[in-house]
């Protein structure tokens, strides 16, 4: 009897999980990117981390898992991660978005030119009203 219940708890567990990690449809290719924010009309946000970087995973965690900024990205955004230690492309673009530390955050239009940038972790809350003043800034254009 106690099986039937332990597994059910786990599956629930295990389908939240793969939720929150599936709220931002990253894309992994900075071209590809912005190719796809020229046809959709959107902003391009490249997330740039390090696989060892405490505070990325925390963002990850806490801030790309929240349904509000998960909405938010999808709706006005083209999301990219780069990670500049794995690629030579990646660490020419981290050294011209001006990347010092991690995580850093650059938003560019479909042009690739920078238009803002958040430095560091931000809670969700925070990060969703920076997004929403970005994309106000790019409106008004």
């Amino acid at each position: 009897m106690r099986k039937p219940v332990t597994l059910a708890a786990i599956t629930i567990l295990l389908s939240w999980v793969a939720g929150a990690v599936a709220a931002i449809d990253w894309e992994h290719d900075y071209d590809a990117g912005l190719a796809r924010a020229r046809k959709d009309k959107k902003l391009v946000m490249i997330d740039v981390y390090t696989d060892w970087c405490g505070w990325c995973k925390k963002l990850d965690r806490d801030t790309y898992s929240d349904k509000g900024v998960g909405d938010k990205v999808a709706r006005d955004f083209v999301a990219v991660k780069l990670n500049p230690e794995k690629s030579a492309r990646g660490a020419t673009l981290a050294k011209q978005f001006g990347v010092t530390g991690y995580p850093h955050i650059v938003f560019v239009d479909a042009t690739g030119a920078k238009v803002s940038e958040i430095i560091g972790y931000v809670p969700p809350g925070q990060f969703l009203k920076q997004l929403e003043m970005i994309t106000d800034k790019a409106t008004k254009k």
